[in-house]
């Protein structure tokens, strides 16, 4: 682990030399950073949901230097990498082969759902071996990340199609370095049911409730996002762990089918989880819009319940002040013009997701499940 963390130092200092750049990068202010950076020493900065250099769909073999850089340079420690898992229902994404799965609607064949999910872990695990960023595999090992300035990545499923209904298949996926699993993404699957269009009635499966109570007990943090009021509650009823809504809106500002009710809100908060709220720019326009929605939560369960899900290069536009150059710290900066505490801030921008992992791991079990 120890080489590993030198050779992510190494990458960081060798592509620091070739950009000219230095730790504060130009265009932001160098005092507002300097504060961020103070609070990003008490606080482990986190994005609970990205599919950085889109791995999960283009034809890449890593998670690209540059995008890794680019969370460093903005004191994030930790990205979630999500693995879109329903693509193989879907199409939207590039083969090894260099051809492209159109957008459709498909019947995959037994095990390809599993098998593309693989490839991409493989892809992480790539960027582990070249030492671009460590594996956070536990939260013990993201503390010594930060230590030698390295960015950690989480393992995740956005979909958990890629199990094709079999608890063993979560068992493997937890070996290959899986941390954290979102039950759904746009298909009603073997595990749950959907928030968005064509709306799916109906909550948590059999094998969803497998899935819940396996994942408590390998220390996996649960994602509802994008799932059903009926399918978040059943989740909530079952689990014994906090779980997160890692990436949406809320609904109380603005309606849409990506966003959480007050309640429900209210009800993740009281399992000691945590909300993200996302920079999409075609629902919220701009950081200022986006921090309102932040402050929504606040005001609903408190300041211990909210975080970020950027869906970096999972959208086509992002909100005016994140943008395309994922700029989190605009999000810290917002809160703290708006007289938010060092310890909001700190909380927001990654420490509740951090203390909800925490609980997870401390509560899993690794032993074999046989």
């Amino acid at each position: 682990m120890r080489n590993v963390k030198t050779q992510a130092l190494y990458i960081s200092v060798i592509i620091l030399l070739f950009s000219g750049c230095e730790k504060q990068e130009p265009g932001f202010p160098a005092e507002m950073d300097a504060k961020i950076a103070s609070i990003n020493e008490r606080f482990v900065f986190a994005d609970m949901h990205a599919h950085p250099s889109r791995f999960h769909r283009a034809n890449v073999e890593t998670i690209e230097p540059e995008e890794i850089e680019r969370y460093r340079l903005r004191h994030m420690d930790v990205v979630v990498a999500n693995i879109s898992s329903d693509m193989a229902y879907s199409g939207g994404y590039d083969n090894r082969d260099g051809t492209t799965k159109e957008r459709g609607r498909y019947k995959p064949e037994p095990g390809l759902a599993y098998s593309l999910a693989e490839d991409r872990l493989q892809r992480l695990q790539r960027t582990f071996e070249l030492g671009t960023a460590v594996h956070g595999s536990s939260p013990d090992v993201v503390l010594e990340a930060r230590n030698s300035d390295a960015v950690a990545i989480i393992p995740a499923l956005e979909g958990a199609d890629a199990l094709e209904g079999d608890i063993e298949n979560l068992y493997k996926m937890h070996e290959l370095g899986l941390r954290l699993i979102q039950l759904v993404h746009f298909r009603a699957n073997e595990l749950g049911h959907i928030q968005t269009y064509p709306y799916s009635p109906g909550g948590l499966t059999e094998f969803g409730r497998e899935v819940v109570r396996e994942a408590n007990r390998l220390g996996i943090v649960i994602d509802v996002a994008h799932a059903n009021t009926e399918t978040i509650t059943d989740v909530l009823e079952l689990s014994e762990d906090p779980i997160i809504f890692s990436h949406g809106g809320l609904k109380a500002v603005y309606e849409q089918d990506r966003a959480l009710s007050d309640d429900e809100v209210r009800a993740i908060a009281n399992s000691g989880g945590v909300v993200g709220i996302w920079p999409n720019g075609s629902s919220v326009p701009d950081i200022e819009f986006m921090v309102d929605l932040m402050e929504r939560i606040i005001n609903v369960a408190g300041a211990d319940h909210v975080g970020i899900g950027s869906d970096l290069r999972g959208m086509s536009t992002y909100a005016k002040g994140f943008d395309e150059a994922a700029e989190f710290r605009a999000i810290a900066m917002e809160l703290l013009n708006r007289g938010h505490s060092d310890e909001t801030v700190g909380k927001v921008m990654g420490g509740n997701f951090f203390r909800v992992w925490q609980t997870v791991s401390e509560s899993g079990s690794f032993a074999d499940p046989n």
